[in-house]
């Protein structure tokens, strides 16, 4: 659900959760000649061309959307691929938990400052993980230290469509590891970080997280293509299909189609479906304050800088990379499941862009391929 675009390569291990980055500051990525939507669809069309099926893209400045596409979003019936369709976001649904989290802190029903131990008693313990150590706000910016759990359910998760995943069950699988580092003193994502906020947000308010995102995000900002499945594996309504292609089987490119998947695993760290308008809905609503108190907006933008990339800093359940040229800051956040990947981009100005594909890989070049269309995505953002 997190996923790491222009400095490292992603392996199989994390290809279903990976945390956008950009081109560092000074590589090349200069003012574009083209149009802001030009850049975009050269973008598109070279994720396409690299063997993605599928490409759309929103741009969104001053209240007016463009939307463009490129490739099909059904490998069988060839049908075009739809950018108003729905897709699962992955780690995009960081975002959403996050905004709970902050909005119960705003409402005084938690404090950021709280420790995880004070919410949930005994559940971060072992392999020298304290729970009474960490607080809220490391977990919403992956300074807690908490080690991943994903690796240990992702192959059992994909053979097993329906299995149950109990939020506490994957926990227990991190716990079985030592900490990243001691909380507080680094940076590092962890999915982990964002299971735990499910399981606060159930025990502040006695609801599933999806409840309360339903009621406090859904609901509230009119946003129909947003869904977060519990149990259910099966897409509905106006979606694209979504694809993967094996390990060590990219260059046969037997693509399979994992549209079909246990969002059980991914809970609270990325399991829900939405559109690309939806999404640029909600993180807009994140940063201008409709969401959020004033002094609970600041917190969410300051910033913490990540060990060894010096143009990406994480805010709170968003990240933050500097465009070329004169762009400024871009708030972003990007998201990966087999078979989707997403990722969302915020000027200062409120101005965006948002990306989807309908495949992502267990191995091969998949790294490349969203991260060549991400960095398409910040120059159109920049050039508008």
């Amino acid at each position: 659900m997190a996923i790491s675009l222009l400095t490292r390569k992603v392996g199989a291990a994390l290809a279903v959760a990976v945390a956008l980055t950009v081109t560092a500051a000074g590589s090349v990525h200069g003012a574009p000649t083209e149009t802001a939507d030009q850049v975009m669809q050269d973008g598109l069309d070279a994720a396409v061309a690299a063997g993605y099926p599928g490409a759309t893209a929103l741009l969104r400045k001053d209240g007016t959307s463009r939307y463009l596409a490129a490739g099909v979003g059904d490998r069988a019936t060839r049908t075009p691929m739809d950018p108003k369709a729905q897709v699962r976001i992955g780690s995009n649904t960081k975002p959403f938990i996050g905004a709970v989290t902050m909005m119960l802190a705003d409402q005084g029903s938690l404090s950021l400052d709280d420790t995880v131990d004070r919410w949930l008693p005994g559940v971060v313990t072992g392999n020298g993980n304290d729970g009474k150590k960490i607080k809220i706000r490391q977990l919403l910016n992956h300074t807690s230290g908490v080690p991943e759990y994903l690796d240990r359910v992702t192959v059992d998760a994909y053979n097993n469509p329906t299995k149950p995943f109990p939020p506490a069950q994957l926990v227990q699988l991190a716990m079985q590891r030592a900490p990243l580092f001691a909380p507080g003193t680094s940076v590092k994502y962890s999915n982990t970080n964002f299971i735990l906020l499910g399981m606060i947000i159930k025990s502040v308010t006695g609801n599933e997280p999806a409840v309360e995102v339903q009621t406090r995000l859904i609901d509230r900002l009119g946003l129909t293509g947003t869904s977060y499945p519990t149990s259910d594996p099966k897409l509905y309504g106006d979606h694209v299909r979504g694809y993967a292609v094996p390990l060590y089987h990219w260059g046969e490119r037997p693509y399979v189609d994992v549209t079909t998947l246990n969002v059980q695993f991914s809970g609270a760290a990325g399991a829900m479906v939405s559109t690309l308008d939806d999404l640029a809905a909600l993180h807009e609503a994140l940063l201008d304050g409709t969401l959020l108190s004033p002094a609970m907006v600041d917190q969410l933008r300051t910033l913490v800088p990540y060990p060894g990339q010096s143009n990406l800093s994480f805010g709170l359940a968003h990240e933050v990379v500097n465009g070329p040229g004169t762009c400024g800051k871009v708030w972003t956040k990007g998201g990966a499941i087999y078979g989707y990947y997403t990722a969302v981009l915020t000027r200062e100005d409120g101005a965006q862009a948002a990306v989807a594909t309908n495949q992502y890989n267990m191995a091969g070049p998949a790294g490349a391929g969203v991260a060549n269309l991400t960095n398409a995505a910040i120059d159109a953002l920049c050039a508008l």
